[in-house]
């Protein structure tokens, strides 16, 4: 699910959020790039502040330095803060230690998680000796993300992280890159992977499969191997048309076929889930998927699909789906639906006050990050202790 900027939230009328942004600066002369260990677990941060979700209700929030959207991989979150000389990536499990660190120049924001062949979450980290942008002269490593070790690079790229995944592809003179010159990385060793011939286009690469799409076929392709192929014409997708959505959500394909929407397609099994759908999210918790279409919210799970009786005008934003609850933003309110009856649900206390804490990348553990505000909180799976006095 494409991630946004948050203006204002509120329960009912009430709470407001603050904007936030991040700075820019100049590549500093040094850099500690290589990952260095640290161990450290994070102090306990007092939300007394915000109107945090029951479903974190129990558990301590730590505040890492984070200034780039949260990727995460397993019960690892991987980000960056940003100073005036550099950015500071930082590994942080589940208990809210920091695992390792490693700086890179201000401009080479892109960074990305994938797995190898064997399931292994790695660390794609991008950088640039000479080019402070990081548009021209790019190489992209990979790390453990729990070791922070060394498994490939620097690899040599075509230019800036495009995604999803390791995608690459040369930028213009403005920034923007092109999906027509896109190379994806093998997750394994780093090398380009090949395309299945001279007509495909890369779309993008889902921990370690590679998505492309010539003339007549959407394919995938695993450790060089074909993994599923799906003809265009079965569902009337056109090559010209078919763009995949930047964000990744776990296990999915989101493909933007035509003005914004398109199919989403289990990664593994190539089975097409939804034809349609605009935005999506997924509970890992329950494994219910949530999309997102014309004609509203539609739940799949394992016992099949199930369309909810969910009103949705056109400025309701797909937020999150954690511990079976939907939650959607409408201008500056906040709505939280029950995902197995689409009927309104209790997702904070009844009473309340302060920035509202908006669910944002959960584990199946029901840890994860929240947004309140300018704020990003990793609520850890360590428990809040209660207080023994009076």
């Amino acid at each position: 699910m494409a991630r946004r900027g948050f203006g204002s939230l509120t329960i009912g009328l009430t709470t407001i959020l603050a904007l936030f942004g991040c700075t820019s600066a100049e590549e500093p002369p040094e850099l500690e790039r290589e990952p260095k260990q640290v161990g450290t677990e994070l102090d306990a941060v007092d939300a007394s502040d915000l109107q945090l979700p029951l479903i974190v209700e129990p558990l301590e929030l730590v505040e890492p330095d984070w200034d780039l959207d949260v990727k995460h991989l397993g019960d690892v979150f991987l980000f960056a803060g940003s100073s005036e000389d550099r950015l500071d990536f930082s590994a942080v499990d589940s208990n809210g230690t920091t695992l390792w660190q490693a700086q890179r120049p201000t401009g080479c924001t892109g960074f990305t998680v994938t797995a190898d062949s064997e399931g292994k979450p790695l660390a794609v980290l991008t950088d640039s000796a000479s080019d402070e942008s990081c548009s021209t002269e790019v190489t992209a490593s990979a790390y453990d993300l729990e070791s922070g070790e060394q498994r490939w690079g620097p690899a040599d790229v075509p230019g800036p992280l495009h995604g999803p995944g390791t995608v690459f592809s040369p930028a213009d003179d403005d920034g923007e890159t092109d999906d027509g010159e896109a190379v994806a990385l093998d997750s394994d060793s780093g090398e380009v992977a090949d395309e299945e011939s001279s007509t495909s286009r890369v779309l993008g690469e889902y921990q370690g499969t590679i998505l492309s799409v010539d003339q007549d076929t959407l394919s995938a392709s695993d450790g060089g191997d074909t993994a599923w192929e799906i003809p265009l014409a079965d569902h009337n997708w056109s090559v010209e048309g078919l763009t995949a959505f930047p964000e990744q959500v776990d296990g999915l394909i989101h493909l933007d076929a035509h003005d914004g929407s398109g199919p989403v397609i289990d990664a593994e099994t190539g089975d097409v889930l939804d034809e349609s759908a605009s935005e999506i999210a997924r509970d890992a918790n329950s494994e219910m998927i949530i999309t997102r279409d014309e004609q509203g919210l539609t739940v799949i799970d394992e016992t099949g699909t199930n369309e909810l009786p969910v009103s949705l005008p056109e400025p309701v934003v797909l937020e999150a789906a954690v511990g079976g609850l939907i939650y959607l933003r409408e201008g500056e309110s906040l709505r939280v639906h029950n995902a197995a009856t689409g009927s309104i649900a209790r997702g904070y206390p009844a009473e309340g006050s302060g920035i509202v804490a908006v669910p944002d990348v959960f584990t199946s553990r029901g840890v994860g990050t929240l947004r309140a505000g300018d704020r990003t909180l990793l609520a850890t799976d360590r428990v809040v202790e209660e207080s023994t006095e009076g």
